[in-house]
């Protein structure tokens, strides 16, 4: 879907190019708080105006403008907020930035490729097989006389790469009812749901 950039786009990019580095991270840096994660915030010209050197007010305003309506194409294309190629694409394609000024607004943009975050946070594996067996432990290297049951359980859990790890679980019987608590509680929210 192509932009509708707004009047003076165009030149504002030339400006964006033209900044000091230090200037435009700031100012991407401000219009992401503004616009991701919807914070009120006034975007200060007079101080990116005072950092700029020869570059006027108007030119660092339209600029600034320019900024924010980057940052809000970006987040609000499916794709490019969350892939960083996909967004540096759009930005060749929509815009006249420099390869260096592009890249500073994919990283602040995107900080990691959105859908490897999302897989990497959300993929805890696949439980694959649960076994349990009650036990009953008669002694060990502190204790002669223990006496005391528990319950084993292995847990086989499959990665994404589909290899499968085991987990072995000993839990007293204390333990184990309060496990078979916490699922029940789970289960029961889930059905609320």
């Amino acid at each position: 879907m192509a932009w509708h950039t707004p009047p003076g786009f165009f030149a504002a990019n030339e400006t964006l190019n033209d900044l000091p580095e230090a200037l435009l991270k700031a100012m991407i840096r401000d219009a992401v708080i503004m616009v991701l994660e919807r914070k009120i915030h006034v975007m200060p010209i007079k101080e990116y105006t005072k950092n700029a050197g020869d570059i006027s007010e108007s030119e660092i305003t339209s600029a600034t403008n320019a900024c924010l309506y980057i940052v809000r194409q970006l987040s609000s294309d499916s794709k490019s907020n969350t892939d960083r190629k996909a967004a540096n694409s759009i930005l060749v394609r929509e815009t006249d930035l420099s390869k260096p000024v592009r890249a500073a607004f994919v990283l602040a943009c995107i900080p990691e490729d959105g859908a490897k975050q999302v897989k990497r946070v959300l993929n805890v594996g696949k439980l694959v097989d649960f076994k349990w067996k009650i036990g009953m432990g008669i002694s060990s290297t502190s204790c002669t006389a223990l006496k005391s049951p528990f319950v084993s359980i292995q847990l086989s859990i499959s990665d994404q790469n589909q290899k499968i790890q085991h987990h072995n679980l000993e839990l007293t019987i204390k333990q184990f009812q309060d496990l078979r608590q916490t699922f029940k509680n789970i289960l029961t929210q889930m059905e609320q749901v």
